[in-house]
C-alpha cells in the first residue's frame, strides 16, 4: 500500500525518549547518505544529544499503521535573529524526507507543521540556505513564498531564501 499524506503524522521529537533519539540519528544518516556526506563515528553517536541540546526544535514525520511509526522525514530548525526587525526567526536548517515519500506534498506539511511553531514561539520569518542545484527543493521552497530567484544559478551557488511567517504558502510574487 502506498502511503498518502493523511497517513503521515508531523510531530516534535522528544530528546528524552531513546526511540525518537535513535529516529533523529537514523534520519540525519539516510539525509547524510543522500548528501554524498560521510559521518564519523562520533558525529553518528553524538548527533541526537547535540540536536537535542541545541536545535530549536526537530519535527518528525511518521507514517502510522496501528500502533507502529515508521519515520519517512524530518526538519530540524534554529532560532536566530532579525536584528532589523527586532524579532527572531526560524532558520530551517535542514529538511529531509525519504526518496518514496517525495512528491506528495509533505514537504509543504512539514513547512507548515514548522510556520505553526514558528508563530507560537513569536518569530516573524522562516530562513533556509539551498544549494543552487537542488531545483526541486527551490521549486517547493519558491511556491511556499520563500524569495529564491527562477532558473539558472552559477555552479556550486547557495542560495538564502526568507519567507514572512504572515505570508507562508504564498510565493512572494504572487505567482506560481
Amino acid at each position: 500500500m502506498t502511503d498518502t499524506p493523511h497517513d503521515v503524522r508531523i510531530r516534535e521529537a522528544d530528546f528524552d525518549d531513546a526511540d525518537d533519539q535513535a529516529t533523529v540519528r537514523r534520519l540525519v544518516e539516510a539525509f547524510a547518505d543522500v548528501s554524498k556526506v560521510e559521518l564519523t563515528a562520533t558525529v553518528r553517536d553524538t548527533v541526537a544529544p547535540f540536536l537535542g541540546r541545541n536545535a530549536a526544535f526537530v519535527l518528525l514525520a511518521e507514517t502510522i499503521d496501528g500502533d507502529r511509526r515508521r519515520p519517512i522525514g524530518m526538519l530540524i530548525a534554529q532560532r536566530i535573529i532579525a536584528s532589523f526587525r527586532a524579532c527572531e526567526r526560524v532558520n530551517i536548517h535542514d529538511l529531509y524526507i525519504a526518496a518514496e515519500h517525495r512528491g506528495r506534498g509533505l514537504g509543504r506539511r512539514m513547512l507548515d507543521a514548522c510556520a505553526d511553531r514558528g508563530r507560537a514561539l513569536g518569530c516573524c520569518d522562516l530562513t533556509l540556505e539551498v544549494t543552487g542545484d537542488n531545483t526541486v527543493a527551490r521549486g517547493l521552497y519558491r511556491s511556499y513564498g520563500f524569495d529564491l530567484p527562477e532558473g539558472e544559478v552559477p555552479e556550486g551557488a547557495v542560495l538564502y531564501g526568507k519567507c514572512p511567517i504572515d505570508r507562508v504558502g504564498s510565493p512572494p510574487d504572487g505567482g506560481g
